[in-house]
């Protein structure tokens, strides 16, 4: 065989190897729903509860991932003419420094996501299975270590693809549970006696806040993806956001809609218990009911993994770039140090702190409103740089959708509470101050 021959071959098969490793599509949309199914099954349909008195809130999801769909219509764009995710997009068309911001924010995000996911382990494990706290704590930070030393031995693909299956599954389990108690009980009307200021458009804005980063998910999807056919992630970005708003306008009204049984007014501290009570009310027993729970606990958790490996991927990112320190780019282990081992930090010191409060551990909603805000915030730079660099190309089409997008998520952000503002300008102050010493 000719030379030319066999380093054609040898080419070809190098090619092989690699298109190989790239991402399919089932893979990603694997992902992207391991981002998404999560902490917000267990927190967002209690919270709507007490703030609409009931299970009337399938529009705010359908709401939340119409807004989505317009960030996701973005990506999909800048995916299939750019190549790019949104950090490295907003570092080419407009500047490094710019882009940091929107990186930073996400980071700032992904870090107290994965705080609250661990705080909300530790407390399942206390509350539902009589574990002592302290040795909550303990579980969930080893269990935090393994994932560590998964992310550092670069196992995460295959463990991500199986966090994406078991997740489907929990949610389907969820959706047959509360079909079964349906079909028991009828559909019941849930009643409460809470006194929310309901209707008003204030906690509707921050409802969909809360619901919209639920999907953030979506936004792992194109951060995780290295391959060169991008269309790929612009075709998962709308399989993963409708399928979303499919399964969770589902879970509203068979899961929620029970509410034989349930005292919303009693479990104010406690989202899971909205599931125990329909399983108890569907006569599946207390043994399916510990099963449940202990599904959630692992959701939560591979949510946790999932996050922290995309914190890694901008982290990585930033670092290249320049905008952190550069021994971060092919070392690992000091990027978990941040992405993993701030988390366990956090989650060993708040979670001691709040175990002086009877029922605080369940308390960790504000710290998601937290993550929402930064999340939605990093978008609005993400929107408004789409929109100024289509100003400077004069498509005009394309300047006026980005700046719309930014303007709704900042009118969504200002609905917000005050106290939160304060904890998200405190955020974007040092992103900013951050942006001037790199400048």
């Amino acid at each position: 065989m000719p030379k030319s021959t066999r380093r054609t071959k040898a080419k070809r098969q190098v090619k092989a190897a690699k298109a190989s490793k790239e991402h399919s599509v089932s893979e990603l949309y694997l992902h992207g729903l391991a981002g998404i199914i999560g902490l917000g099954i267990l927190i967002l349909p209690i919270f709507v509860s007490l703030v609409y008195g009931g299970p009337l809130s399938v529009y705010l999801v359908i709401g939340a991932g119409f807004i989505a769909l317009l960030i996701a219509v973005l990506i999909y764009d800048i995916s299939l003419t750019h190549s790019h995710d949104p950090y490295n997009f907003l570092k080419v068309t407009s500047n490094k420094e710019y882009s940091f911001i929107f990186g930073f924010l996400m980071l700032i995000s992904f870090i107290i996501t994965i705080t609250a996911a661990g705080i909300a382990s530790v407390g399942e494990l206390s509350e539902f299975f009589g574990v002592d706290v302290y040795v909550a704590i303990a579980i969930v930070d080893v269990i935090f270590l393994f994932m560590w030393v998964l992310l550092f031995y670069n196992h995460t693909r295959r463990t991500i693809n199986f966090a994406g299956a078991l997740k489907i599954f929990f949610v389907l389990l969820l959706i047959v549970v509360g079909a079964i108690a349906v079909f028991r009980n009828g559909i019941n009307s849930a009643s409460t006696s809470i006194s929310f200021p309901a209707y008003t458009f204030a906690p509707f804005a921050l409802a969909i806040l809360l619901f919209l980063w639920m999907y953030g998910g979506f936004e792992s999807v194109a951060i995780a993806y290295r391959g060169k056919d991008r269309s790929k992630v612009a075709r998962v970005l709308i399989y993963v956001l409708f399928s979303a708003i499919v399964i969770f306008a589902v879970m509203q009204l068979l899961v929620f809609w029970n509410s034989s049984g349930i005292n919303l007014s009693s479990i104010q501290l406690n989202p899971v218990s909205v599931f125990t009570a329909n399983v108890l009310t569907s006569g599946l027993g207390t043994t399916f009911e510990d099963i449940i729970i202990g599904l959630s606990i692992v959701v939560i958790l591979t949510m946790a993994l999932t996050v922290i490996n995309a914190a890694n991927h901008t982290l990585g990112d930033m670092a290249r770039d320049g905008l952190m320190p550069r021994f971060l780019i092919n070392d690992q282990n000091l990027k978990l140090l941040i992405t993993a081992a701030v988390p366990i930090a956090l989650i060993t010191i708040f979670s001691n702190i709040v175990t002086l409060v009877p029922g605080a551990l369940f308390i960790y909603i504000p710290i998601i409103i937290l993550s929402a805000l930064s999340f939605a915030s990093a978008f609005v730079f993400f929107a408004i740089g789409y929109g100024y660099h289509y100003v400077r190309t004069r498509d005009r089409a394309r300047a006026a959708f980005g700046i719309f997008v930014g303007i709704l998520l900042i009118a969504l952000i200002l609905l917000s509470p005050a106290a939160f503002l304060v904890g998200l300008a405190i955020i974007i102050a040092v992103s900013l101050l951050g942006y001037v010493l790199i400048k």
